[in-house]
């Protein structure tokens, strides 16, 4: 028997919920997955979404030119 029979044969006893356990662990080696991933990080690498990035935009705008050393 193969180690691909012998894992097969294994996921058929497994019930539904660690069988997407498996194809998340599985499909997470391929390598393109990890490039999919990467690029996610790229194209989102220092931004924040919608509200949340203009409030933190306006309070450095606010606070920028004050140096406060007890905070």
């Amino acid at each position: 028997m193969t180690i691909i029979e012998s894992i097969t044969r294994d996921l058929h006893d497994l019930p539904p919920p660690k069988l997407i356990e498996v194809s998340r662990y599985i499909h997470a080696l391929h390598p393109q997955s990890a490039d999919r991933r990467r690029a996610a990080i790229r194209a989102t690498a220092g931004s924040m979404p919608g509200e949340i990035g203009a409030d933190f935009e306006r309070a450095v705008r606010e606070t920028a030119d004050r140096i406060d050393a007890h905070q």
